[in-house]
This record gives structure tokens, sequence and C-alpha cells, in this order.
């Protein structure tokens, strides 16, 4: 328990310290909490994402509120925290975090509609050929 706290705050504490365009060098969640049998792979990846930030074709706050959006659909308070902090350290407004969020859930609430009333997916395809 204290190694994972130590992890947390750790993380935290490199974000407040990170630029949004400085790639990211180490990441405390990846390699401790990462598996032997995966190799590396995970850990190699996560490192990766600048890189592939800068190759996407979106700037660096663009990139950060798509993530955050994302982080929000899936209910990742750790997700929430780091790209909430890097949109922000990227130049993101408070109104462009709040509408990154609120598309998620609108997303989520129109989603469930469809889901739970099993609207047809052949007539719902069709609307937008």
């Amino acid at each position: 328990m204290k190694i994972l706290l130590f992890v947390i705050i750790y993380f935290t504490i490199s974000l407040s310290i990170l630029r949004a365009e400085d790639p990211i060098k180490t990441n405390p969640i990846t390699t401790p909490m990462e598996p032997q049998a995966f190799l590396g792979a995970y850990t190699e990846m996560v490192l990766k994402m600048a890189t592939f930030q800068k190759k996407s074709g979106f700037d660096s706050k663009t990139f950060e509120l798509f993530a955050l959006s994302a982080a929000a659909g899936m209910k990742c308070e750790y997700c929430i925290v780091a790209h909430t902090a890097m949109a922000k350290k990227a130049g993101a407004t408070q109104e462009e975090i709040k509408t990154a969020i609120m598309v998620a859930g609108v997303v989520s609430l129109n989603s469930t509609v469809m889901y739970g009333n099993q609207y047809n997916q052949e007539k719902w395809r069709k609307m937008f050929q």
C-alpha cells in the first residue's frame, strides 16, 4: 500500500514539473506495475506517447482534450487527473476542459439510450449514409 501511495504521489508531482510539449522519459505507473512476462512492452508503448502525439497531426492541447474526454468516458480517476493537468499545461481553458468532459457524457448518455432501447443498428446506420 505504501508503494502504491508513493507511486501516485510521484506521478502527481512529475506532472506538475512536466510541460505539455516535453516527452515523457519515465512513468511511475509503467515498469513498477507491469508484469515481467510483458517484457517491458507496456512501458515502451507509454513512453512513446509524446512521439505519437507529435505525429498525430493534433497539437498538444487538442490531443490532451481527446485523452481527457476518453478518460471521463471510462471513468478513470487517475487518467482524469493526469489529462486535466496536461491539458491545462498545454493551454486548455476551464471551458474547454468542461466541454471535453461534457462530450464524453453526452455520447455515453446517447449510447445508453440507444442500447437500452435496442434501437435497430441497420436503421441507425442508414441514417448516416
